[in-house]
């Protein structure tokens, strides 16, 4: 089954703009009964991290959000961009990484979804497999190079690998490609933030395999990470959900209560909240334990 169509799934589209971590250390405050419930992460990013946040000359609170059609997707970033239940902590985040000015280039959320002809905004595209995204010029989509040198981003939120799976591509290959990516983001200054990726109904073995190694890759250069998948399945296990946080075509994210409150009935029952509301929360430890450390 083909992973991403140029269909929005049926979404109005929208042009608005070395050890582990003390839970001390990660101190965030999360809507009323939300809780990020993945293990956290086992090695020591934030002291990783700081040379390359270091060596950052761009503007201030850039993050771009790299992906496919699940990326692409509108209701993807409405939360941070228009949604409800916002913590004041979670204001100040997205006040600082421009998710309120519409139409800019400082705002990667907004980037992530504005419609580019070709089924793709300016930082994720339909279709694509991490070694197209390399390449560049897969609908049109700039390669992460003229990505880099036009954004300039502090920070980039990567999930692909879903339509590699699709393809049936080997976890060797994606890994090794994904380890590319990485390593150009790291080389300019940008703190890349890995995401596993959701379920996949008709790939499932391989998203799994897919995923342990993305866990590896990360541990391995120690950069931050979200484990998608492990927060959903944490929230409806198994086969349960297809239907609640993974759309019914399988592959992807249900949409219906986007910009909801993150309560955590809204976080089990919709795939793009909950994916949201985990970038923002993971972007305050960032700026918390890493950007705010580095003078």
């Amino acid at each position: 089954m083909k992973a991403d169509t140029g269909k929005r799934r049926g979404v109005r589209r929208r042009r608005i703009g070395a050890a582990t971590f003390c839970a001390a250390a990660f101190a965030v405050s999360w809507a009323a009964g939300a809780e990020v419930k993945a293990p956290k992460e086992s090695w020591d990013w934030a002291s990783a991290m700081l040379p390359v946040a270091k060596k950052f000359d761009g503007p201030e609170g850039v993050v771009v959000h790299i992906g496919d059609s699940i990326t692409y997707a509108n209701p993807n970033t409405q939360w941070a961009r228009i949604g409800k239940g916002k913590t004041a902590e979670d204001e100040e985040i997205l006040k600082w990484s421009h998710a309120y000015k519409e139409e800019s280039d400082l705002n990667g959320w907004w980037l992530a979804v504005v419609d580019r002809p070709g089924y793709r905004s300016e930082t994720a595209a339909s279709g694509i497999r991490v070694d197209q995204y390399l390449k560049g010029g897969f609908r049109g989509m700039p390669s992460p190079d003229e990505i880099l040198k036009k954004y300039k981003p502090q920070v980039a939120i990567i999930m692909l690998g879903t339509n590699d799976a699709t393809a049936r591509r080997k976890v060797e290959d994606v890994a090794k490609d994904m380890s590319e990516l990485i390593d150009k983001l790291l080389d300019a200054g940008t703190i890349p933030v890995l995401s596993t990726l959701p379920p996949h109904r008709w790939r499932m073995e391989l998203v799994r395999s897919y995923n342990d190694a993305y866990r590896k890759l990360a541990a391995e250069k120690k950069i931050p990470m979200i484990d998608l998948f492990a927060e959903m399945e944490a929230r409806q296990p198994g086969p349960k959900v297809f239907g609640t946080l993974v759309a019914s075509d399988g592959v992807h994210l249900t949409h219906e209560k986007a910009a909801d409150e993150p309560t955590e009935e809204n976080l089990s029952s919709c795939g793009c909240l909950l994916r949201c509301w985990l970038a923002v929360q993971k972007l305050k430890e960032v700026k918390k334990n890493v950007l705010d450390r580095r003078k």
